[in-house]
């Protein structure tokens, strides 16, 4: 903190005021930009994603599910949306590609774990 000057303060100041003047003549402006920023968790969500999958919780959908069942059961979503199941879950780091590889990763990890163990984690 020591290291602002009085000149730092008025130099943000001054930018300040242009930002809120700018806000005043096109308040839609910054109403878009907060629109755009739906997240969870801080990440921001891409609009291709269903709400289905922004709702899904695979630990209770697939518990006591087989391998195969759980596969075939995500193999319907597209590669985007397993995508952002990996991220949502924090599942770890995925190097495939494809819809099969992606679904058959979430399906092996979740064969070994069963519950979320960050649920309760804030």
């Amino acid at each position: 903190m020591s290291k602002i000057t009085k000149k730092d303060i008025e130099s943000f100041g001054k930018v300040l005021v242009h930002i809120g003047g700018e806000l005043q003549r096109n308040p839609d402006s910054l109403m878009k930009i907060l629109s755009s920023m739906d997240s969870i968790g801080g990440e921001k969500i891409p609009p291709e994603i269903s709400e289905k999958v922004k709702s899904i919780n695979i630990f209770d959908l697939y518990k006591d599910k087989d391998k195969s069942y759980i596969i075939d059961d995500l193999e319907q979503y597209t590669k985007d949306e397993l995508k952002f199941i990996i991220n949502k879950f924090k599942l770890g780091p995925c190097r495939a590609t494809s819809v099969k590889g992606l679904a058959d990763f979430i399906g092996s990890l979740l064969i070994k774990r069963t519950q979320d163990v960050f649920i309760n984690q804030k």
